[in-house]
């Protein structure tokens, strides 16, 4: 169980810092 929450959080921060390095990737792209 505790495992499991643990998988939880590392994947939401995961995803959390995938979403801001491709947003910055997009936004350096544009200028």
């Amino acid at each position: 169980m505790l495992s499991r929450i643990i998988v939880l959080v590392v994947a939401g921060v995961a995803v959390v810092y995938i979403v801001r390095f491709i947003d910055n990737f997009f936004s350096q792209r544009r200028r």
